[in-house]
């Protein structure tokens, strides 16, 4: 049986740690992040404050991402309708600090490691945008009848190596959940292909706003973990039996 990864850079599994997602071992070694200003950020920031310092973070553009490899101008932002125009096409409403992180920030090419993704005409990571890459997600199952996407689990930052940092949209503390395909077998079946996918997923243990913090912070987060089985059992729609 043969391993199809979604990742074009094959990663043996005898290679990998199993308890971190496959594609971490095989991250770049990414420059420190340089903190913006002379001083951090505190959790206690509204979210208003916290988007003008994104901006102000993003207007630097050798400090926009933390690989160096997005465009050396911003990107401009999004419109109110163009946002509309973004949860129509998802098929469900945007929470106000995602909003504000495009209709005051940028559209994409600013953030976390290889950054958050731009919507239609943002900025592209791997070649998606913030709908493309919601609507491959959905459409994975065709592959594999275990690998249904969680609805509301929305990729937006790209960690390389294939993996997304998704916002669970399900939660009002709107946790991150990172994925991580290259482990997935298209040829597993029944509980083995459910359990191949459950391991796609790895919790963060932060929220979408604790992580902008912590990169503002230039704070290093805490290795992924697997999901609990609650989250398990409520989002991918089957319980794991060890």
């Amino acid at each position: 049986m043969s391993r199809r990864t979604l990742y074009s850079k094959d990663i043996p599994v005898n290679e990998v740690r199993r308890d971190a997602p496959y594609g971490w071992c095989d991250r770049r070694k990414l420059p420190t992040t340089k903190l913006f200003g002379n001083s951090t950020v505190a959790m206690s920031l509204t979210d208003s404050q916290l988007i003008l310092r994104l901006a102000a973070r993003n207007a630097d553009r050798s400090a926009a991402t933390d690989n160096g490899g997005h465009s050396k101008k911003r990107v401009p932002c999004v419109t109110a309708s163009g946002l509309d125009a973004v949860e129509k096409s998802l098929g469900f409403p945007l929470p106000a600090l995602i909003r504000s992180l495009y209709s005051e920030v940028g559209n994409g090419g600013f953030g976390p490691e290889y950054g958050i993704v731009g919507t239609k005409v943002g900025a592209k990571l791997d070649g998606y945008t913030l709908e493309s890459c919601y609507a491959w997600l959905l459409s994975l199952g065709s592959d594999n009848s275990a690998w249904q996407w969680p609805h509301r689990l929305l990729p937006l930052a790209n960690y390389g190596c294939g993996m997304w940092s998704c916002v669970d949209l399900t939660y009002q503390r709107h946790p991150l959940i990172l994925w991580d395909p290259n482990n997935l077998d298209d040829e597993l079946e029944d509980d083995e292909a459910r359990l191949n996918w459950s391991h796609s997923f790895w919790d963060q243990g932060l929220s979408l706003k604790k992580s902008l913090v912590n990169w503002l912070n230039g704070t290093e987060d805490f290795d992924p973990k697997r999901p609990t089985a609650s989250w398990t059992r409520k989002r991918l729609g089957f319980k794991i039996v060890t």
